[in-house]
């Protein structure tokens, strides 16, 4: 949970509060995120990842416990929040390497409070390279089979990030609690996302969800027939609110029921004794 004014910020991790002031700059901050969550956060194993301007960012990879393994999936937080969200992100990235699937959730730029909120437009580019850096690691893990999972703003950014690639590197796309955000500069418009998207998409989201977010749902899956997407799946939870309150184990489950059918068929890993125009990602 985050609580915002105009001169401070609460970032609640498990057993302490870090405070961040107006006045601290933007890499600091996240820096000190990092800190804490090296700290206070559990993973198999850390990871430092370098974006396409060589700033360095946190990752949380999560190794699969099933005796298959599925494929791998990279974790999106919300606007403002940190690779280890207790909102959502943190149940999720554990409870999909439950089910097979090894997690990395990243972190995505957060701005400093100083900053209008208007300004989280500015940063979907930064966002992007951040995700394209988390999916070329997985692929130096040997996976093939890898989807991103965004929660709020994660994935806007997810669904952005898919669009700039020539050449496929990710098979699907989760978007929980997908929604417009009609303060962006620049604005996002993510029915034109959903109708660009030639990936299979789940448009998942709660029953007592904003209101925003229900009424639109029938427009997102006009703008997924508008786009002949025919892998577009969506899924409206009993009883979720917009944070899956109570319900993360529900979550995990809805989307990995999902991932089983979306992506499927493809080898998990590299093989090491392909070339590698056979190592390209596609179905077996």
């Amino acid at each position: 949970m985050v609580l915002v004014c105009r001169c401070v910020v609460i970032f609640l991790f498990s057993s302490l509060s870090l405070l961040v002031y107006a006045d601290i700059k933007d890499q600091e901050w996240e820096q000190e995120i990092a800190k804490k969550l090296e700290q206070e956060a559990t993973a198999s194993r850390m990871v430092w990842l370098k974006d396409k301007d060589n700033t360095p960012f946190l990752a949380l990879y999560e190794e699969q416990s099933q005796e298959i393994a599925s494929g791998a999936v990279v974790v999106l937080h919300a606007m403002g929040a940190h690779a280890d969200w207790p909102i959502i992100i943190s149940a999720l990235r554990k409870n999909l390497a439950k089910q097979g699937w090894s997690t990395l959730s990243i972190q995505l730029p957060v701005l400093a409070i100083r900053h209008s909120v208007e300004n989280y437009g500015k940063t979907i580019a930064a966002a992007q390279d951040r995700i394209d850096a988390a999916v070329d690691y997985m692929r130096e893990e040997k996976f093939r089979n890898i989807v991103l999972v965004g929660h709020g703003f994660g994935a806007i950014s997810a669904l952005s990030y898919t669009q700039t690639l020539s050449t496929p590197k990710v098979m699907a796309v989760a978007a929980i609690g997908l929604q417009d955000y009609a303060f962006l500069k620049p604005a996002v418009d993510i029915l034109q996302l959903i109708e660009k998207n030639t990936l299979p998409l789940l448009d998942i989201y709660g029953e007592r969800d904003f209101q925003h977010i229900v009424e639109q749902a029938p427009d997102r899956r006009l703008a997924a027939n508008k786009g002949n997407n025919d892998n577009f799946t969506q899924l409206e939870v009993d009883g979720a609110d917009h944070y899956f309150s109570k319900m993360d184990d529900v979550l995990a489950r809805r989307v990995r029921g999902w991932l089983d059918k979306a992506a499927p068929g493809v080898s998990v890993m590299f093989e090491t004794n392909l070339t590698n125009e056979e190592n390209e990602i596609a179905p077996e």
